[in-house]
């Protein structure tokens, strides 16, 4: 699996890889992050994160073309920041950073989206 966050990619060849770079990321402040099989532009699926100093979120696009915001369950109005304003995001699709490293580490071994997240088809 690649992961691809700013100028960085990592090149994760088992679990415990992806694992340590997801935590790594997951750590920092701001983070844009692409996670595909080869790294290959157009290569679906593939599982974005945005990662801000508390919370993340993650989108998940299918091969059929479909794309899959997560969810926290809540009607949470308003707009949370990512990437220093760069994304502001739906209140309602941010979840914890505990909640998407479990999603993204079933994601790594089963390459589906988990079922921990709640999930919201934007398309």
């Amino acid at each position: 699996m690649i992961v691809s966050c700013g100028h960085d990619i990592y090149q994760c060849d088992d679990a415990d890889a992806f694992e340590s770079i997801m935590k790594k990321i997951l750590a920092e402040k701001s983070a844009e992050v692409w996670i595909s099989q080869n790294g290959e532009q157009d290569e679906y699926p593939c599982m974005a994160l945005l990662v801000n100093e508390d919370n993340a979120v993650l989108h998940h696009f299918g091969d059929d073309g479909s794309c899959y915001v997560s969810c926290n369950g809540s009607d949470q109005e308003g707009f949370v920041s990512f990437c220093d304003g760069q994304y502001e995001i739906c209140s309602y699709q941010v979840i914890s950073k505990e909640v998407a490293m479990t999603a993204l580490m079933d994601y790594y071994l089963n390459s589906v989206r988990s079922n921990i997240v709640q999930w919201d088809q934007l398309y």
